[in-house]
């Protein structure tokens, strides 16, 4: 069973390049531009594995961001990954306070995502 990634973020390149990525590394992925289609696309898609720029949280709600992703998911309960582009201890623990399972901080290095993404599987 292959693993299904979401990949959410408001930069058209950042989800282009993590996509093919994810997809040349033979995982299924689908993406959203918005929180809007990324709530969308959690329901109909049911990923594995969300990864979210923490961009689209809603006037900086982190927590508001994790609640409406996981509500979308219903009853599953995939991996929620935080992308952002701070790397200070404060920003971490915000996401993970917000209900995030992990923190990553662009640029995403390959070896840690696969090494993130192996406990899925």
């Amino acid at each position: 069973m292959e693993t299904r990634i979401l990949i959410a973020a408001d930069d058209e390149k950042s989800l282009a390049g993590l996509s093919n990525l994810l997809a040349d590394l033979q995982y299924a992925t689908a993406i959203a531009a918005s929180l809007d289609d990324a709530a969308q696309a959690a329901t109909r898609f049911a990923p594995d594995v969300l990864i979210v720029g923490l961009s689209l949280a809603p006037d900086d709600d982190f927590g508001a961001l994790a609640q409406r992703l996981r509500a979308a998911c219903g009853a599953r309960s995939p991996m929620l990954i935080a992308l952002g582009g701070w790397g200070e201890s404060q920003h971490r623990d915000a996401a993970l306070a917000a209900g995030f399972d992990v923190h990553l901080v662009r640029p995403v290095g390959l070896d840690q995502l696969t090494f993130i993404l192996s406990m899925v599987a």
